[in-house]
């Protein structure tokens, strides 16, 4: 058993979740209210190492009524340091790694009161993670990114919706919203869109597995 999962996301017309120098400022007002109704929804969100050292986001609800989610963090290699903002409140952050650090490394994250989630050797398993997450009580899971984990999580056919929203912006080159190394095909199912701040497009897809 596994959360039922969106990736949350805004992208240029050609794809860019942020330019080659890092900049990813793409949300206008409505886009960030959604994103924030969307984690008042959930159980948790979740981002990749990347996108917490590059942004230091905190990924708690401000635009919305709602309680903040578990903060998840995948992280292999220990790059997110501990007094990062998505591990500011004891117990609700959640560090995913890989197995084996040993715990001299991972005692600093639970001495500031993270949840500490080893699954996998050399690689996170990021279903064996997902089931973890379960088992704590996630059943409704957002990702945050960054492309690299939307991508992953798409190839292990671990996603279930992907809302995304295309800004009126083009970047001619920078990172994916699916970032990978292998070609991935995937089918969505367009069940919703709106027009949002007068130029933004709103989508809601469902992954559709055969």
């Amino acid at each position: 058993m596994r959360p039922y999962t969106i990736i949350f996301s805004t992208e240029t017309l050609d794809g860019r979740i942020a330019d080659p120098t890092g900049f990813s400022r793409l949300s206008c007002e409505e886009d960030f209210e959604l994103q924030h109704m969307l984690r008042a929804q959930v159980d948790a969100v979740m981002v990749g190492s990347r996108t917490a050292v590059v942004d230091d986001p905190r990924l708690t609800v401000r635009l919305a009524r709602g309680w903040s989610p578990l903060r998840v963090v995948v992280d292999s290699k220990l790059r997110v340091p501990p007094s990062a903002r998505i591990f500011s409140a004891p117990g609700k952050g959640v560090l995913v790694t890989v197995e084996g650090h040993g715990g001299d490394k991972l005692w600093e994250y639970r001495r500031r009161g993270v949840i500490v989630v080893e699954s996998g050797r050399g690689r996170v398993d990021l279903r064996g993670a997902m089931e973890r997450l379960a088992g704590m009580g996630v059943r409704r899971l957002m990702v945050e990114g960054g492309g690299g984990l939307n991508y992953v999580l798409l190839k292990e056919r671990l996603v279930d919706e992907v809302w995304v929203t295309l800004a009126p912006y083009v970047f001619g080159a920078g990172r994916s919203m699916f970032d990978g190394v292998e070609s991935v095909r995937a089918r969505l199912a367009l069940y919703y869109n709106k027009i949002l701040c007068g130029g933004w497009v709103h989508l809601r897809y469902r992954v559709v597995y055969s």
